[in-house]
């Protein structure tokens, strides 16, 4: 080995072997689980977008459907009864027929005992069938037997399923907005189903006349009818609901029809 001059091998120090040039630095790994993370947080983000959306959707859709809509407080199930009589006084013998049960007109519910006069001045007694007049279905549970029935005095009642009607009242200032046809729905706690009726017609108060007590002289008295006769199925007079009017709903150019009374109408 030749060493340079003015040195000698003693003096010189071990010789370094060349060091390898540095490794360039790796690069990063990229972490799955980190993007994963990112794309679900923009997920959850995005669904909590669109359910505020939904939300706000539904809530004014509520309002808008709220304001087309007049509320019934209490509204009463009603029908005109049908009265099953004897002209004469007499005592019931028996009782063919139970509350709720439908009859059809001729068919004999019941029989009583009279007590008359014949020719000849004497007593007589006489065995009297009662008859239902027309189809309906029995109101109440009919007089029993052994007990006095009295002209004037019905043994029972029947209604007509086909002519219920439903009666309310809401406050004058709804008149301009409520018209025949409008559909109505009504809820009763114990029925398991939304009663559809619409409106037949509207019957304000006569100004001045004298109203029963609890009367709201403010008030007009709707009168509704079942929709459907599915509606009311299972229905008798004096049950009680609550509902509301869809002032939206009814046919085209039906008009607003207000029944008034008789005397008012003649203008007398």
């Amino acid at each position: 080995m030749v060493q340079p001059r003015g040195t000698s091998s003693a003096d010189a120090g071990p010789i370094e072997a060349p060091r390898a040039p540095a490794a360039a630095p790796a690069p990063p790994v990229r972490r799955r689980g980190g993007n994963w993370r990112k794309w679900r947080a923009r997920f959850i983000v995005l669904l909590l977008l669109a359910g505020a959306v939904l939300a706000f959707i539904k809530i004014s859709d509520n309002r808008a459907a709220a304001s087309h809509r007049i509320t019934l407080e209490d509204v009463t199930l009603t029908a005109q009864a049908i009265p099953v009589e004897t002209p004469r006084t007499g005592q019931v013998l028996s009782v063919l027929v139970a509350a709720q049960q439908q009859v059809t007109a001729g068919q004999r519910v019941g029989t009583m005992e009279v007590i008359g006069i014949d020719a000849k001045g004497d007593p007589k007694v006489t065995k009297v069938n009662l008859i239902a007049p027309r189809n309906g279905i029995v109101i109440d549970t009919p007089a029993p037997v052994g007990s006095t029935v009295q002209p004037g005095q019905p043994f029972l009642q029947l209604y007509d399923p086909a002519e219920l009607t439903f009666v309310t009242e809401v406050p004058v200032e709804d008149l301009p907005v409520i018209a025949p046809t409008m559909t109505a729905a009504l809820r009763m706690e114990g029925v398991d189903r939304t009663v559809h009726a619409r409106v037949q017609r509207i019957v304000p108060r006569v100004q001045g006349a004298a109203t029963t007590s609890g009367d709201d002289p403010g008030a007009l008295q709707v009168v509704l009818t079942p929709a459907t006769v599915a509606d009311a199925q299972g229905l008798v007079p004096g049950l009680r609901f609550t509902g509301y009017v869809d002032t939206t709903s009814g046919r085209p150019g039906s008009g607003r029809l207000v029944s008034m009374p008789r005397t008012e109408r003649d203008g007398s």
